[in-house]
């Protein structure tokens, strides 16, 4: 089960935005009140706007984690403009590729979240494999079933993951030591992203973070062995790799902080604050409490 996800900063619009798609949401709300099928200007491929995406999510995927610039990149809309689809049989990545066999999705509604096309908050960068091989027009949401066709003042509640969510990644994605991902505690958010991005039928994902997981789960263990031991020197040398793994630039961030999450009981802001008082050698006694049981709670260490 492979795939992973980390929380950005979602960047601020131009500050032309809402002028130069003000012509096309018109366009869009007319068709609708109409009853015909809107038409959809691709105004989301301007260069400026994806650039904006790229720099905030440091060119990486927002569902795989990926660079996605390895692949042709694309402004993806979370909730589907267009149709809407129900999933009818997960398939699976096509022997050696990268390609996707066998997963077929059945249409639930021919109009999709329509009044979002142009909303800045409803884009984020996404690789070509995640966005057209694997979610697709698919939009899982917790009222079953999924209300069709969406308008503006019915009530959804999303369950995909987004990076630019308010829902942290990290709390809802579990990683073993091979790289393969599950829902955390069984959660509903997970289990629907997972899902949803095939996150447990990529082969290919899952060997690309292998080592990035076996380093995170090394340094993990060898952190909360040293602080058992009074060593703070080699206490540091473990934070400072999984402060670098973590870094939100880095490839797989969002894997290596569920391993910290799932192995420390820590969140990322306790592991930055702990890294810190290592380093500047101000822990009271070099077992710091913060790696007591309670905090493993939030994870389930393995």
């Amino acid at each position: 089960m492979n795939g992973n996800m980390l929380r950005f900063r979602r960047p601020k619009p131009p500050r032309r935005f809402a002028k130069e798609v003000d012509a096309a949401r018109r366009a869009v709300a007319r068709a609708i009140a109409a009853g015909q099928a809107p038409e959809f200007p691709p105004l989301w491929r301007k260069e400026e706007y994806k650039r904006a995406f790229v720099a905030a999510q440091h060119g990486k995927c927002g569902y795989c984690e990926t660079y996605a610039l390895n692949h042709p990149p694309a402004i993806e809309h979370y909730a589907p403009k267009g149709e809407l689809e129900d999933l009818a049989n997960d398939g699976m990545e096509a022997d050696g590729l990268y390609g996707v066999r066998e997963r077929d999705a059945r249409q639930i509604s021919a109009t999709g979240y329509h009044w979002l096309a142009y909303e800045w908050k409803n884009w984020l960068l996404a690789c070509e494999r995640c966005n057209t091989g694997w979610k697709r027009s698919l939009f899982p949401v917790r009222e079953r079933p999924h209300p069709c066709p969406p308008t503006p003042d019915q009530p959804y509640t999303p369950l995909l993951l987004s990076p630019f969510g308010v829902e942290d990644p990290v709390e809802h994605l579990e990683f073993s030591v091979l790289g393969n991902v599950i829902a955390r505690h069984g959660s509903e958010h997970g289990e629907a992203t997972i899902r949803t991005l095939g996150f447990s039928r990529r082969e290919s994902l899952r060997k690309i973070r292998h080592g990035f997981a076996e380093d995170a789960t090394r340094h993990a263990r060898g952190l909360e062995q040293a602080l058992a031991d009074d060593k703070l020197d080699r206490a540091q040398i473990h934070a400072e790799a999984l402060i670098s793994l973590g870094g939100e630039e880095r490839l797989h961030a969002g894997m290596v902080r569920s391993i910290v999450l799932s192995k420390l009981g820590l969140r990322w802001s306790e592991m930055e604050e702990l890294a810190e008082k290592i380093a500047a050698k101000s822990l009271p006694h070099a077992k710091d409490p913060s790696l007591g049981t309670d905090n493993r709670k939030r994870g389930r260490k393995r």
